[in-house]
């Protein structure tokens, strides 16, 4: 959801590209997506594809970050960017807001994302407590059945600001479009 759909036809022609050179694991599967998101990062715009992963919703304090996109060229070589880039983000917004809302779309998460992620997420978490001070909402949609499991895996990382999140699981994709303004 909301996400230029020129952007889903390259990666998904990219990922065509790398499963003709490599066929898909039954077993493994773990390492094989980071392959393929390492072949997508490599042979496409990278910054094109941060910057349609984590958006600024127009006049507004909010933040949007497609978990949905992220996940398909997500690599250790592209979480410096990601992270500069969402920090621009925060930045852009507190010149106009005193505080900000930031939304995630957890499409598809689990455990074996956190597991995967897990050093992008923490170093995020750990290094920008000034701004989780302004952030009034977290808004997580599609939200994980083991959200639970999640939160105790980076609970030392988000203790303190569990009473800033909001859960949405069935309304999602409404709240979503809601959210951009598509009716």
């Amino acid at each position: 959801m909301s996400c230029p759909n020129n952007i889903i036809e390259k990666i998904e022609k990219a990922q065509d590209s790398y499963y003709e050179k490599n066929s898909k694991h039954v077993f493994f599967k773990n390492k094989q997506k980071l392959d393929c998101a390492n072949y997508i990062s490599n042979n496409m715009n990278l910054e094109e594809l941060i910057q349609s992963t984590i958006v600024i919703l127009p006049n507004t304090n909010k933040i949007y970050y497609n978990y949905l996109l992220f996940k398909l060229y997500a690599n250790e070589k592209c979480f410096e960017l990601l992270y500069i880039h969402m920090i621009k983000m925060i930045q852009t917004i507190l010149m106009n807001y005193s505080t900000f809302e930031f939304h995630i779309n957890l499409q598809t998460f689990s455990i074996s994302a956190c597991q995967r992620y897990y050093q992008l997420i923490t170093s995020t978490l750990s290094s920008n407590q000034l701004y989780f001070d302004k952030m009034d909402k977290i808004v997580i949609y599609h939200t994980p059945n083991i959200i639970d499991s999640i939160t105790r895996l980076l609970y030392n990382y988000v203790k303190n600001m569990l009473d800033k999140v909001e859960y949405v699981k069935e309304d999602s994709e409404n709240r979503i479009k809601i959210l951009f303004n598509i009716q």
